[in-house]
């Protein structure tokens, strides 16, 4: 069996110019601001990559970088601050955050009318009621364009979620709910993960552990989905932290052979994730 390849660098770069255009048509260049905390390199690397891609379609990013030391009040007030902005036209908060700050606390900060990453309760209110003018969390949005551009239709498969992160997991979930799958949502207390997952058409992962899922547990044919990002010690790979090399929740190796259609890490939702988030920008500015 043949397995499709789901290319997201290659989707990236068909949605490209016409993002560029819906850039153009604005009365000014959005500004996108990225509030970060600390120094991990691994959402270093991340915004490094929103600034280049934002270079490329005339979006000015604003890197708000935080020290770890700063508390729970101060980063609010900064929040605040670019929600007066008018200069500023979306707002993202990298996440993770240190273990200190109430992450809630801090997103729900967040102007509902600013919030790129739909993760205000504003925002997830109108994604899980599957409203059609709401927009979706940067990855769902991603995973969605996906597959809509290799035509695989969730309308009454089977939809296995690996993971229920406020972030990824719940609303994929959400999301196929809304396209009339049948959705299962597994986790780490999942009694039996295996007999779960086998039974999907469409595996989607976001357990945030490498090769967490294996052959074993997926069916022949199915349509897997791999959102986790995981750096490990090895040979640097294009787009990841230097010196380390990025591999996703799958077992690609493993999979692909009996998948009929996958992601590569990288490759394959992460350039998704980006392109995603400067839609949701543009659509903030057109509202």
């Amino acid at each position: 069996m043949s397995t499709l390849l789901l290319d997201g660098r290659a989707v990236r770069a068909a949605l490209l110019p016409a993002l560029a255009d819906r850039v153009k048509a604005l009365i000014r260049p959005p500004t996108l601001a990225i509030v970060q905390v600390g120094k991990r390199e691994d959402s270093t690397a991340f915004i490094k990559a929103k600034i280049a891609f934002g270079e490329k379609i005339g979006v000015n990013v604003k890197h708000i970088h935080l020290p770890d030391t700063i508390t729970q009040q101060e980063l609010i007030a900064k929040i605040q601050e670019c929600n007066a902005d008018d200069s500023i036209h979306g707002i993202i908060v990298q996440l993770p955050l240190p273990i200190a700050l109430d992450q809630d606390a801090i997103t729900e900060a967040v102007d509902p009318c600013k919030d790129t990453d739909c993760l205000t309760s504003y925002s997830v209110k109108r994604w899980m009621e599957g409203r059609e003018d709401a927009l979706l969390p940067a990855t769902t949005r991603g995973v969605k364009e996906l597959l809509a551009h290799y035509k695989i239709d969730l309308f009454g498969k089977n939809v296995v979620v690996v993971g229920r992160s406020m972030l990824v997991g719940k609303p994929l979930a959400a999301f196929a709910m809304n396209e009339n799958a049948t959705v299962t949502v597994c986790h780490s207390k999942t009694a039996d993960l295996a007999a779960e997952t086998k039974k999907a058409d469409v595996l989607i992962v976001a357990a945030g552990r490498p090769g967490f899922i294996g052959a074993d547990q997926v069916k022949e044919g199915a349509i897997v989905i791999d959102v986790g990002i995981n750096t490990i010690k090895g040979e640097k790979l294009e787009d990841e932290v230097s010196g380390r090399k990025l591999v996703g929740d799958v077992d690609f190796d493993a999979v692909q052979p009996i998948a009929g259609a996958i992601t590569p890490v990288p490759g394959g939702v992460g350039p998704m994730t980006v392109v995603a988030l400067f839609e949701n920008l543009i659509d903030i500015c057109m509202r």
